[in-house]
Order: C-alpha cells, then sequence, then structure tokens
C-alpha cells in the first residue's frame, strides 16, 4: 500500500536526491550534458528548493516517488517514480494530493520528453511545442482545473 506524506527539511533533501538518481536513470537521446548539469544544479539550489512543497510515496517506508510544486502550487518543479515502480499508479496519486489540495485554476509543468505522455493521460495539455533552455529540452504544459473567472 501506498503512503503519501507531505516532506519536510532533511527528508525534503533527501527526496531531491532521488529525483536525481531517477532523472539520471531515464536518460534518453533528449538529455545533453549540459542539460544534465543543469538539471541537478537546480535541485542542488536550495535557495530554489526551500521553498517547494515536495510529497513523497512511500511503500513499506521506502520512497517510490515524488511530487514537488511551487509554494502556491501553480507549477510542477519535480515529478518522479522511480523505474521498477512505474504503471502501479503511484503517478497518479500523487497528483491527486496536488490537484486535491490546490486553489488554482490551472497548474503547469515544463516536461522532459520522456514524461509527455504521461502528463498528456493524466489530463495536461501542450502548450507549446517543445524548447530548448540551457541544454534542457521540455514541452510546455497545463492542467486545467476549474474555469477561470472572466
Amino acid at each position: 500500500m501506498i503512503e503519501i506524506r507531505q516532506l519536510l527539511n532533511n527528508k525534503k533533501d533527501e527526496t531531491l536526491l532521488f529525483a536525481k538518481k531517477v532523472y539520471i536513470e531515464s536518460k534518453d537521446e533528449s538529455y545533453s550534458e549540459q542539460g544534465i548539469e543543469t538539471f541537478c544544479n537546480f535541485v542542488n539550489n536550495k535557495e530554489i528548493t526551500k521553498s517547494f512543497k515536495v510529497y513523497g510515496a512511500f511503500e513499506d517506508n521506502v520512497l517510490k516517488g515524488l511530487i514537488a510544486t511551487d509554494s502556491q502550487k501553480r507549477y510542477i518543479c519535480l515529478f518522479f517514480v522511480d523505474k521498477v515502480s512505474q504503471g502501479k499508479g503511484i503517478g497518479k496519486e500523487l497528483m491527486r494530493v496536488v490537484v486535491n489540495n490546490n486553489e488554482n485554476s490551472y497548474i503547469t509543468v515544463n516536461s522532459s520528453r520522456y514524461a509527455v505522455p504521461i502528463y498528456e493521460k493524466l489530463g495536461f495539455i501542450k502548450m507549446e511545442e517543445e524548447k530548448e533552455q540551457d541544454g534542457l529540452k521540455f514541452t510546455p504544459m497545463k492542467l486545467i482545473l476549474k474555469d477561470e473567472i472572466k
């Protein structure tokens, strides 16, 4: 059984190491050395990550996945499930926690090429075609949570 918990302080830091590990394991031809370095620098930047809201998915007290948003829960900064645990609904449970505890009308993400079909399955739509910045290739995507007030 999967248990979702919000993580703080040292637990949050451990989870960010998990994100780097899964990111590197997911490497494909769209990853460049510069992109990997950019991602690792981002995850290691405590000034940026200290404001993240981080949730971990645990099975028998072992971390299997994580989702991190900005402090307003408008943007998904990190979303990873370890390779052996993918396809078991862990990502869906993590996303459910973020969506159910969200007052915003939408959530955005810059998805890796690998994750685009996963986000689409969760209801996200592409906002633009794939872009590249600092060696990272990503597709801007959005999930509508509720109609915006006109």
